[in-house]
């Protein structure tokens, strides 16, 4: 992927027989050519307005490793879910994205507390490929693992799913579970927060992204793409 000035969505390649580590994301990556969401503008949530916001993530960005990289520390995280989305397979691509699913819900965390020189790395992270944007989630208690890596394994079916002011919300990258309640259930509470979604919504696979797949095959490949001077 290229860096381009346009905001128009470029093209790529159609699937690989398997991502290569390449697939890595690169700061300013275009958007791939699909459907492009009116309102689905990362303008309307600037850096000065995201004060007091966390950010959902569901895929690399769960792995404390990736994010130490990026951001040269590891904000303690929380765990949350996601309904109304799912994290989904990419072609030719190591990393998930966000789009819509009813009745599905993407298991993530919540980092808060980044400043604006934060945000702004991610967003370069990110690329144009994706668009932030204000979803609701269910929050969980924090880790006391900040160093965990993957995302975290929530339970299939909370309680709070359930709730209509959750239901079709939201967005993200992680495992996806179903969203029927079940035995034992534990509503958490429900937060306004910020995650980046995939914008070419017909550009993913059926099956979703996994993180144990990555984690045993790309992670290492990854970060070293990520560190500044690396040769791989």
């Amino acid at each position: 992927m290229t860096a381009t000035e346009s905001n128009q969505p470029a093209p790529v390649p159609g699937p690989t027989p398997g991502p290569g580590v390449g697939a890595v994301k690169k700061a300013g990556a275009a958007c791939p050519a699909s459907t492009d969401k009116a309102g689905w503008d990362r303008a309307s949530v600037p850096v000065a307005g995201r004060s007091g916001l966390a950010l959902f993530v569901y895929g690399t960005l769960t792995f404390g490793d990736i994010v130490e990289v990026l951001l040269g520390r590891r904000p303690k995280p929380s765990t949350a879910m996601l309904p109304g989305w799912r994290a989904a397979r990419l072609p030719g691509r190591v990393y998930p994205g966000l789009v819509p699913a009813a009745g599905r819900a993407a298991a993530g965390r919540l980092l808060s507390g980044l400043s604006e020189s934060e945000w702004a790395v991610l967003d370069d992270f990110e690329g144009d490929a994706y668009v932030l944007r204000p979803v609701k989630v269910v929050a969980r208690g924090r880790t006391d693992c900040p160093d965990e890596v993957g995302a975290p394994a929530v339970p299939g079916g909370w309680s709070g799913l359930k709730d209509p002011a959750v239901a079709g919300a939201g967005a993200g990258t992680g495992a996806s579970t179903s969203a029927g309640a079940g035995p034992g259930s534990e509503e958490g509470p429900v937060s306004v927060a910020l995650t980046y979604v995939w914008r070419a919504v017909d550009d993913v696979l059926d099956d979703d992204w996994d993180s144990d797949w990555f984690e045993s095959r790309w992670l290492d490949r990854y970060l070293a793409r990520l560190r500044p001077h690396s040769d791989v």
